[in-house]
């Protein structure tokens, strides 16, 4: 009885035993008094936190270099607690019972081999393995991703979630390899894993795996009547009809294979991609496809009927990433949405959402239209149209060219302000007058807008802005252009110490300061000064109290008066004049005037 309750006992206190590192490894706060390691901030932050029990619940945990295990059991009467922990060999040491080679062992295997050489040695011995800390190891990661990196990792991190959100639109999903530690490569499939469940292609990463992601073949997009549109990365030998059929899932009961639309965009003659109309007997031939081709399959409802309906007097143009550019007229509940979806017939794969521009040329300000800025959300939610409006989409391969202003812009007008350097993107045919009146939030108080320039292949340009913020009907045609650099001074103001200081002089007046910080600028008080006594004067002379808000252009004089210091300066007179009374008086004597 004795003995079962030990056993017990000690079974009680070796699972206990995990709890607290457990804690350590999992939570925020562990044994370094309520701060992160850098080890666990980078596993904490990648969702990649090893977990002691989620690895002893796992079939698939395999025995890994670093991890600590306790192994417990009795040698006749005497408990015995012994730690194992795995190093790069893998030969594991049974107490001293014998060893075992862990390598590609799972944790549930190398626990029942192990608990059969301790029972065969003590029948009685109740032997328990227990995973005390799983490993936490180093990756490395390269090829076609957004920072090549070395991760750390443990043995139940799958190769998706190490790559997360660090692939670039041009990785590939399908040719990923993996070199192991023995020199082995292999290569996996995440779309066969994401769309199959094959987890054998998105396998478990190992110590000092290199990942390398190679670049995309093709990608391919695929609209319209199929069950899975979407875009997706062909293998080679792949094409319309494995796109269709396997990719898309197959067409819908009403897909329209005789309407297959096409639009291919490399080497193609438009901006807008060159259009192919195929059909049934194109996708049995499986058509061959290119990198970054589109098909559309259209369906039998698709056709509406032609209704005569009198539109509403608006003009719209739209030109850039959509199919059909034109300028079409709108009915009067169409807008964005409609103009982009219906009369563009749609988005180009390359298009940019992020960087719509409508220009508006009712009611406008600038005389080149008033230039706003659009985004996906203005889509969806179907902007108001006016006449005349010009939409232009851009394409993701079209870079904006763009200029800089650096200076007192974007900066607070209540505390010390340092410069700013921003870069901007503009349009072709862009004015400064335009583009200061949509930027007139960046001045503040200290913005000098009278005396700004632009620097332009080495010359020099005034430049006044106070017209182009706060006169309507001023004009400005100068054009932006690529490279250039607006320099928007800081307005200087100063304060001036002068008197009982070490330093005397004229010091950059700063907002909300008092007369002390200004002494101090200037060394503060010599010896010559007690009391603190100073006087100050506004920039009209004007006597101010000490407890007033220094405001620009004050003058703080610092007083020369301590005794001694005066004293000092006339003492040499009194001396000199007191041995010329003396001297006289002494003659006076010897000569006997006083006789």
């Amino acid at each position: 009885m004795v003995k079962r309750i030990s056993v017990y006992f000690l079974l009680t206190m070796l699972i206990w035993s995990v709890t607290p590192l457990e804690a350590q490894t999992g939570g925020s706060e562990g044994g370094t008094g309520g701060q992160v390691t850098e080890v666990e901030d980078e596993l904490l932050i990648n969702n990649l936190s090893p977990s002691a029990q989620l690895a002893l619940s796992s079939p698939d945990y395999r025995v890994t270099v670093g991890d600590v295990y306790i192994l417990a059991y009795f040698a006749g009467s005497t408990p015995v607690e012994y730690t194992i922990t795995v190093d790069n060999t893998y030969r594991i040491r049974v107490s001293n019972l014998g060893v075992i080679d862990g390598a590609g062992k799972t944790f549930n295997q190398l626990k029942a081999q192990v608990e059969t050489i301790v029972l065969s040695n003590y029948p009685l011995g109740a032997a328990q393995l227990v995973l005390r800390q799983p490993a936490v190891f180093k990756i490395y990661i390269k090829g076609e991703v957004h920072t090549t990196r070395e991760m750390q990792v443990w043995a139940l991190t799958r190769l998706s979630t190490v790559l997360g959100n660090n692939l670039t639109s041009y990785s590939s999903m399908r040719n990923i390899q993996i070199r192991s530690s023995n020199g082995q490569v292999r290569t996996y499939d995440l779309f066969m894993a994401n769309r199959a469940g094959d987890l054998s292609q998105d396998p478990y990463v190992r110590p000092d795996d290199i990942i390398t992601v190679n670049r995309i073949d093709r990608k391919v997009t695929i609209n319209g009547a199929v069950e899975r549109p979407g875009t997706y990365e062909l293998l080679r030998g792949e094409n319309l009809k494995q796109l269709v059929e396997v990719y898309g899932y197959g067409l819908t009961d009403f897909a329209d294979t005789t309407r297959i639309d096409l639009v291919r965009y490399i080497d193609s003659q438009s901006g807008s991609g060159d259009r192919t109309l195929l059909s049934n007997q194109d996708l049995l031939n499986n058509y061959r496809l290119q990198n970054f081709d589109e098909v559309t399959i259209r369906s039998v409802t698709a056709e509406r009927p032609v209704v005569t309906q009198e539109r509403y007097e608006r003009q719209i143009t739209i030109a850039g990433a959509v199919r059909r550019p034109g300028t079409y007229q709108l009915r009067m509940d169409e807008n964005l949405k409609d103009l982009i979806e219906v009369y563009g017939d749609g988005l180009t794969l390359l298009a940019d959402t992020t960087r719509i521009e409508l220009i508006r040329y009712t009611n406008r300000v600038a005389l080149t239209g008033d230039r706003i800025s659009l985004n996906e959300s203005d889509i969806i939610n179907n902007l108001p149209l006016e006449h005349l409006d010009s939409i232009t989409i851009p394409s993701i391969a079209v870079f904006r060219p763009s200029f800089f202003v650096e200076g007192a812009v974007n900066v607070s007008a209540t505390a010390l302000a340092t410069s700013n350097h921003l870069t901007i993107d503009f349009v072709l045919g862009d004015t400064y007058g335009a583009f200061l009146r949509r930027s007139q939030s960046w001045f503040s108080a200290v913005s000098d807008t009278q005396n700004a320039y632009i620097l332009r292949d080495g010359t020099r340009i005034p430049l006044n802005i106070n017209p182009l913020l706060y006169d309507p009907n001023y004009e400005n045609d100068i054009a932006i252009r690529e490279n250039d650099t607006l320099i928007v001074p800081f307005r200087q103001y100063f304060v001036s110490v002068a008197g009982a200081v070490y330093s005397p002089g004229r010091y950059p007046y700063i907002p909300d300061r008092g007369w002390d910080y200004y002494i101090g600028l200037a060394g503060g008080f010599t010896q010559n000064n007690a009391g603190e006594t100073i006087t100050v004067m506004d920039i009209n002379g004007k006597k101010m109290k000490k407890a007033d808000p220094i405001t620009p252009e004050t003058t703080i004089t610092a007083q020369s008066n301590d005794f001694l210091y005066n004293f000092n300066r006339i003492a040499p007179v009194i001396t000199t004049t007191l041995s010329i009374l003396s001297t006289t008086l002494t003659l006076m004597i010897a000569l006997g005037v006083f006789n």
